[in-house]
C-alpha cells in the first residue's frame, strides 16, 4: 500500500468539506455585505433623484414668479408712459390754447 489509509482520506475529505463550507460562508457573507452596500447606494440614489425633482420644480416655480414680476413691471411702465403722454398732451393743448387766445386778444393794427 501507499501508506494512506481510508481514515486519512476521510479526514482529508472532511477537512476539504469544512474548508469548502467556510469558503461558501465567506462568499455568502461577502455577497450579503455587497448587497447591503448596493441597497444603501440605491436608496441614496432615489433620495438624490427626489431632491433633483424637487429642485427642478423649485426652479420652474421661481422662473414663473420672475416672469410674472417682469409682466407687472412692463404693465407699470405702460401706465407711466401713458400718464406722461397725457400730461404732455395737456401741456401742449394748454400752450396752444394760450397762444391762440393771446393772438386773438391783441388788437389788429390795420
Amino acid at each position: 500500500m501507499s501508506g494512506l489509509s481510508i481514515l486519512d482520506i476521510q479526514d482529508y475529505a472532511q477537512n476539504l468539506s469544512s474548508t469548502i463550507g467556510s469558503l461558501g460562508d465567506n462568499i455568502s457573507s461577502n455577497y450579503d455585505a455587497k448587497n447591503l452596500v448596493l441597497a444603501q447606494k440605491q436608496l441614496r440614489q432615489k433620495e438624490q433623484e427626489a431632491e433633483i425633482a424637487e429642485k427642478a420644480q423649485l426652479v420652474v416655480t421661481r422662473s414663473r414668479m420672475l416672469q410674472l414680476a417682469e409682466e407687472r413691471n412692463m404693465y407699470k411702465k405702460k401706465i407711466i408712459y401713458t400718464l406722461l403722454a397725457v400730461i404732455l398732451l395737456i401741456l401742449i393743448i394748454t400752450l396752444t390754447t394760450y397762444v391762440f387766445f393771446s393772438k386773438q386778444s391783441k388788437p389788429s393794427n390795420k
